[in-house]
């Protein structure tokens, strides 16, 4: 936490996710195009993002229910690709 001179605090979380996105390099490599198609398995799992992005993003865009285009444009930004677990786009 850190006071500034004006009086307002500001609270910064930190968290490390190296071995999550060594997991998700290892499920995007793993990933099978197709692989849901003619079975029961109709949803895809396509990222893992940290809780402090997660959280970080539910302030800037809002719950995914409310606001899928902002979600779906920030997994499918080539910047975010680390978070994503499987090909194409979202």
């Amino acid at each position: 936490m850190n006071q500034h001179s004006d009086g307002s605090t500001v609270i910064e979380t930190t968290q490390r996710f190296d071995g999550l996105i060594k997991l998700n390099k290892q499920m995007n490599n793993d990933y099978r195009a197709n692989a849901t198609v003619n079975t029961q398995r109709h949803i895809q799992h396509v990222a893992e993002i940290p809780n402090v992005v997660y959280n970080h993003l539910l302030e800037k865009l809002g719950p995914p229910a409310q606001n899928p285009k902002g979600w779906k444009a920030w997994l499918n930004n080539s910047e975010n690709r680390d978070f994503r677990t499987g090909g194409g786009n979202v």
